[in-house]
C-alpha cells in the first residue's frame, strides 16, 4: 500500500520520514475463543509520519477496513479501581464545570456504555449513545438513557444536548480532520454545547519509550498542541485543555467558535518528536526482552493487561509469556489477538508457578502488587 501523502489533520504535505512497524495485528481488543483464530488474524505494517506543519503523527498506510468495531470489540478498562477512579473524578469534574445536573448527554463513540452511565447518573442527566460495538444488556438501561448501535451524524441531532463527549475515539479515526468538522456540526445541531474529547497524549509515548502503545488500531497520535490547533481549524475554541490519569491522557473541553481567524501551526513540539522515539524506543525494547529473561529467574512469565498495551508489547516480543492476566470477565478465558496465549483471570492458579509477571501500564502497578500480594506470589513484578 502507498503511503498517504499528505495529512489527514490539516492537509499538508509537509511529511517526516516513515518510521515502519512491520507485520502488526490489525486488531488488539477482540475477543477470540481460541487460539486458531486469534493467531490468525491479519497483519499489516504500521507506518507512521508525523505532519511538520501540525505535528499529528499518523499510520500513512492505514486500511480502516480491516478492523472490525463490532459487539466483539472490546476494550473497557473499567473494572481496574484506578482507572473506575478516573472515571468519576471526571464525571463530577465535568458535571460541575459545565452545569450538566439535569441536563442531556450525547456521547459519540460511546462503547459498551458505561461511562454514560456513569455521567448521566452523577449528573442526574439524560443521555444518548451511539457506537457500533454497543452490546445491549440484559436489564433495561435507567430512565432517560438510550443506546444506538450505529455511528451518529448532526442529521440524527434533533434536540438540544448540554454536553457531546467523544472518548477514545479520535485515534481511530483515519480522516480526522473531516471527523472534527463532523463533531462540530453535531455541536450546531445540539445548540453549542460544551463537547469533550479525551485520547492518548503522544508526549506520554516519547517519554516512557513505549513502542507498545503504537499499533495498528490507532492510527492517530496527537501531542497536545496538534489536538488543539486540529480542533480550532474545525471551528472550535478550546476552553479547557489538561493532561489525566497519570498524564497518558489529554481531555479537551471545546465550545463553538464565535469568530474565525488565521492559525499558525504548531510544528513539531520538541517533546514529541516521531523521529527521536523511533530510535530510542526500538533499543529501549530490546533491553527490555533482556531484562524479562534474567528476571524469571528460569520460571514462566506473564503480563498483566491484555488491553492494547499488553497485546501490542506480546506480538512485539520473540519470547512470549505463558499468560496473559486480566480483571476484564469479558476477556477471560479468551485468547491473545495475534497470538496463541491464553487470557486469566487475576486468580488463576498459574499464577503461582511463575517468576515474573510483566505490568503493563504503571498506573495500575499498586492495585496489581496489592492482589499478587492478597494471593501470595512470591515472583517478580516488573513495571514497564
Amino acid at each position: 500500500m502507498t503511503p498517504r501523502p499528505d495529512c489527514p489533520g490539516c492537509g499538508s504535505t509537509k511529511l517526516s520520514a516513515l518510521f515502519r512497524l512491520p507485520r502488526q495485528p490489525v486488531v488488539l481488543n477482540y475477543r477470540f475463543r481460541n487460539a486458531e483464530a486469534a493467531s490468525r488474524v491479519p497483519r499489516h505494517d504500521v507506518t507512521l509520519r508525523q505532519c511538520r506543519g501540525c505535528g499529528l503523527v499518523f499510520n500513512a498506510t492505514f486500511n480502516p477496513a480491516l478492523i472490525p468495531y463490532d459487539e466483539n470489540y472490546e476494550n473497557r478498562q473499567c473494572f481496574s479501581p484506578a482507572f473506575g477512579a478516573h472515571l468519576e473524578t471526571l464525571a463530577k469534574a465535568l458535571t460541575k464545570r459545565n452545569g450538566l445536573r439535569g441536563g442531556r448527554i450525547l456521547e459519540v463513540g460511546c462503547g459498551k456504555g458505561d461511562f454514560l452511565r456513569l455521567l448521566c447518573g452523577v449528573a442526574s442527566a439524560g443521555g444518548e449513545g451511539y457506537d457500533t460495538s454497543y452490546e445491549p444488556r440484559t436489564e433495561p438501561e435507567p430512565p432517560g438513557l438510550s443506546f444506538h448501535p450505529r455511528y451518529v451524524s448532526a442529521s440524527d441531532v434533533t434536540q438540544p444536548f448540554d454536553a457531546v463527549i467523544c472518548r477514545h475515539v479520535v485515534e481511530h479515526v483515519p480522516e480526522i480532520g473531516a471527523f472534527l468538522r463532523d463533531l462540530h456540526a453535531i455541536a450546531v445541531a445540539a445548540g453549542d454545547p460544551v463537547v469533550v474529547l479525551e485520547t492518548p497524549r503522544f508526549e506520554w509515548i516519547v517519554e516512557q519509550l513505549s513502542l507498545w502503545d503504537v499499533f495498528y488500531e490507532h492510527c492517530n497520535y496527537f501531542p497536545t498542541t496538534t489536538l488543539a490547533h486540529l480542533c480550532r481549524l474545525a471551528g472550535f475554541r478550546v476552553a479547557h485543555q489538561r493532561a489525566v490519569f497519570g498524564a497518558q491522557y489529554q481531555t479537551l473541553e471545546l465550545k463553538l467558535a464565535r469568530t474565525s481567524r488565521r492559525l499558525v501551526a504548531p510544528g513539531i513540539p520538541a517533546p514529541a518528536r516521531l523521529a527521536s522515539f523511533a530510535r530510542r524506543a526500538r533499543r529501549h525494547l530490546d533491553l527490555l526482552t533482556r531484562r524479562f529473561a534474567k528476571a524469571r529467574d528460569g520460571r514462566g512469565w506473564a503480563v498483566w493487561g491484555a488491553g492494547a498495551k499488553g497485546v501490542a508489547l506480546v506480538n512485539l516480543l520473540r519470547l512470549k509469556p505463558a499468560c496473559v492476566v486480566d480483571s476484564n470477565p469479558a476477556k477471560q478465558g479468551g485468547m491473545l489477538p495475534g497470538t496463541k496465549v491464553p487470557i486469566v483471570a487475576p486468580e488463576d492458579a498459574r499464577l503461582a508457578r511463575l517468576g515474573l509477571i510483566v505490568i503493563a501500564n504503571p498506573n495500575y502497578a499498586a492495585e496489581i502488587r496489592a492482589v499478587l500480594d492478597q494471593r501470595g506470589f512470591t515472583g517478580r513484578t516488573l513495571t514497564l
